[in-house]
């Protein structure tokens, strides 16, 4: 999914005025979670792993759905339980819904953060395209065992939503992502799109040239 055409102005508009505008948004939280820790990374297998597997992920993304449900346990399996890979999702909304998706992930316990990802893309087709998506994101929230306020916070939190934005914001500026899926490994290369197992596995190898 390419945003290449929407300068930064416009995506502010689209994610805080326009996508959701009929939803409150409230200028703090409500004390009800930690900003911080909502923020921190989220990791995904062995910390010192040799290849370090930074994705920048929208959950409304079609492309980002595919990667998490057909490729990511083809890597899982062969890197990342075998110590050799870590992952770290990142997210790059792309829209004001894959916002407060975004959100909503990163209140639910830490430990099941990529669990809820997964569910969340393989059933993106339900609540992203429903005609009232953000009721349908709210019932996920609530099977995740959300609270009322941890789900109310994840739709109209603005210190919440605007840390999330800040993620996109640097990963244009460090990597110039225009897209998702991205992925950056290493530090070192940066792919982005549909991309083949065969097209990871020959970067990784590239990393021990």
């Amino acid at each position: 999914m390419n945003c290449k055409n929407l300068i930064r102005r416009d995506v502010l508009k689209l994610i805080f005025y326009l996508s959701l505008s009929s939803i409150p948004v409230f200028a703090k939280s409500e004390n009800i979670f930690n900003l911080e820790e909502a923020l921190s990374p989220r990791y995904l297998g062995n910390k010192n792993a040799p290849i370090q597997f930074v994705e920048y992920v929208s959950l409304t993304c079609s492309h980002c759905a595919e990667f998490h449900v057909k490729k990511l346990p083809i890597l899982k399996e062969k890197y990342i339980d075998t110590g050799k890979l870590r992952l770290e999702m990142r997210d790059f909304p792309l829209d004001g819904l894959a916002l407060r998706a975004a959100a909503m992930a990163r209140l639910v316990a830490k430990e099941q953060y990529y669990k809820f990802v997964n569910v969340l893309f393989k059933s993106q087709e339900r609540w992203a395209r429903n005609k009232e998506p953000i009721n349908e994101l709210k019932k996920m929230g609530r099977l995740a065992g959300l609270s009322k306020s941890k789900i109310d916070a994840s739709i109209d939190q603005m210190d919440l939503l605007e840390g999330i934005f800040k993620m996109r914001q640097q990963a244009e500026k460090d990597w110039n992502i225009q897209s998702t899926p991205s992925f950056v490994i290493n530090n070192k290369f940066m792919l982005a799109g549909n991309l083949s197992i065969e097209k990871f596995e020959d970067t990784f190898k590239k990393l021990s040239t």
